[in-house]
């Protein structure tokens, strides 16, 4: 078997920083270790599946590879689940949003925007995942936990699409500035100053580095490469 890996850096940063987030802010657990492989076999053999639904000519390699990873994800999530099973209702949350990504993966329309915001969705459902694991509560913390990455993230949908598919797209633009703008004047209007700073950086990337060509962005989506040479 060849051992493959996702080279999309957004998807990783989707993958990593919300489940990070949850088990900072709810306690990390012994069990956060399987609990982190599973997450990671899960993300690999469903991003790979979807590799898989959307070929022609059907690949046993990477159908078998699939299967490994998640028989790996599968193996790794049970002594999680032993400990804590109500866990498994957080999956069921996810399902509807990855059989979205199976459906665009199916019409080969991975950078439609809502591909993007249903893989967003999950990996957000994921961190809320991670939080409960250590803190055992579903409360107004596990909200932000899910929305402050949410936002985020969004937002760099929203840009990467003026950085590379819909550069020449004055919808996007204002999208992506209005979406940018509107974030911290709500923040700031709700009594939440540092959220407003915290998210600033993301305005201020998504009007100066539009159409450049030198600085290096971050923006997230979960089909086009995120390390975006812009500037």
């Amino acid at each position: 078997m060849k051992w493959m890996i996702p080279t999309q850096h957004g998807a990783w940063s989707m993958l990593i920083l919300p489940f990070v987030l949850g088990g900072t802010v709810g306690g990390w657990v012994w069990t956060h270790v399987p609990f982190a492989i599973a997450w990671l076999f899960v993300y690999m053999g469903t991003f790979f599946l979807f590799q898989y639904i959307k070929q022609r000519k059907k690949s046993r390699e990477l159908l078998r590879t699939v299967i490994i990873y998640l028989m790996i994800a599968t193996l790794s999530i049970i002594p999680v689940l032993w400990v804590q099973w109500s866990l498994i209702w957080f999956a069921f949350a996810m399902i509807p949003f990855g059989l979205a990504n199976a459906y665009f993966a199916k019409i080969k329309d991975e950078r439609n925007v809502w591909n993007d915001v249903s893989a967003v969705t999950s990996f957000c459902i994921g961190g809320m995942a991670s939080y409960y694991h250590g803190a055992h509560v579903v409360d107004e913390t596990i909200v932000w936990v899910f929305v402050l990455p949410y936002l985020y993230f969004l937002g760099s949908i929203f840009f990467v699409k003026t950085m590379i598919r819909e550069k020449k797209s004055i919808a996007y633009r204002n999208l992506s500035w209005g979406y940018h703008v509107l974030l911290i004047v709500v923040f700031i209007a709700l009594g939440y100053p540092l959220l407003a700073l915290a998210y600033a950086p993301s305005l201020i990337r998504a009007i100066c580095c539009r159409n450049r060509k030198l600085c290096i962005c971050t923006g997230v989506s979960h089909d086009e490469s995120l390390n975006l040479i812009c500037g």
